[in-house]
């Protein structure tokens, strides 16, 4: 059966009036895969009277949503391939939580990158130049043994996650809260073609959704299922990281956190948890330890990092100015756009080339 036929399948039943929620997994338990079902009014589903008629109907006669067209047209053109619940690969970590996606879509190959240990990394959109330095030096060893790294894609901690990962060559999966087509924010395009090649963006919702403001506490949910432990780098007590920090603690999944300054707003989170039992991660070697990994010397850990051309001709700007640089300054001089020089300066401070000194300016480290 080929990928299309699959993936119209799965629309069948995800369109399918009055089968929603815990009642499409509890026909997927109980019937399993779609593609055995949709379409065949002979199957012997037809005949279980504890599904609503209309429902059965429609799976019988083999119905697709309106907008069929337009979400085949794009997972063949984005490449875009279907997990679903009923198939053996499906993650067990997923399947066991209370709301599983019947369904998921990924660009990328999601299966290699969940065949390693998995940690996921939340924070907050606007991160102190400590919790940005913070979280690539605590978390670039465990990406170094080979852990892949799962987040979000958004701005601040998420991207500083991602770049880290892909900095130390493992894997890393971004969850998003749109088709995976649908890249937000615009900034991070350059980055989700770099996790593609180097894992998979990952979402529950079809080929064509857009962004919603509702659609990420969701995604959460999935970014937590997907890990075994859960590092809370920074954020308010009220932010998304705090929620993703409680589907942790629903899910059975290790709680990890940052520690931070008792008076910063991005540090209300993180010390609310560890004063909650969460486990403070104050060096490297804590996370090494959770995740289960053997702690041992790396002499090359002092070596030089390795830069790309326009990382270099970056850092040849700070060393030639020996001052304190602004990012729009830099955007004139560099003539690059704004976010291939955003990913770069993150790259740089990555590297320990280059420190966040305030508000949106940069300085040699």
């Amino acid at each position: 059966m080929s990928e299309q036929d699959i993936l119209k399948a799965w629309l069948c039943i995800k369109s399918a009036p009055e089968i929603r929620g815990r009642e499409m997994i509890r026909l997927l338990q109980t019937w399993g895969d779609p593609c055995e079902f949709v379409g065949n009014p002979a199957h012997d589903l037809y005949r279980d009277d504890s599904f609503k008629a209309a429902g059965l109907d429609y799976l019988a006669n083999f119905r697709l949503p309106e907008n069929h067209l337009q979400i085949t047209k794009l997972a063949e053109t984005y490449e875009i391939k279907v997990l679903g619940y009923t198939d053996p690969a499906y993650p067990l970590g997923l399947k066991e939580i209370y709301s599983p996606p019947p369904v998921l879509y990924y660009r990328g190959d999601l299966l290699t990158a969940l065949d390693a240990k998995c940690l996921a990394v939340v924070g907050t959109r606007k991160p102190s130049a400590y919790g940005q330095q913070m979280c690539g030096k605590t978390l670039a060893p465990v990406c170094k043994a080979g852990v892949t790294i799962i987040s979000g894609l958004a701005m601040g901690i998420d991207t500083i996650s991602h770049l880290t990962a892909l900095e130390e060559k493992t894997k890393t999966i971004a969850v998003l809260a749109s088709g995976v087509e649908t890249i937000y924010p615009p900034q991070n395009r350059e980055l989700a073609k770099r996790v593609i090649q180097s894992g998979a963006l990952v979402s529950e919702y079809e080929p064509g959704t857009k962004v919603e403001k509702w659609n990420f506490p969701a995604r959460n949910r999935i970014v937590s299922a997907l890990s075994s432990s859960v590092y809370v780098v920074e954020g308010p007590i009220t932010s998304g990281a705090m929620l993703t920090a409680k589907y942790a603690i629903e899910q059975n999944r290790d709680l990890l956190a940052l520690p931070g300054q008792i008076n910063h707003a991005n540090a209300q989170g993180p010390n609310h948890l560890i004063k909650n039992g969460a486990r403070p991660i104050t060096c490297p070697e804590d996370l090494l330890e959770q995740m289960g990994i053997e702690i041992e010397e790396d002499e090359q850990l002092q070596a030089l990092p390795e830069l790309t051309d326009d990382e270099q001709k970056v850092l040849d700007i700070f060393e030639g100015e020996q001052r304190e640089l602004f990012f729009d300054e830099l955007l004139l001089i560099t003539g690059l756009s704004f976010g291939k020089l955003s990913i770069i300066l993150l790259n740089l401070e990555l590297k320990r080339c280059i420190a966040k000194a305030s508000g949106n300016s940069f300085v040699l480290y």
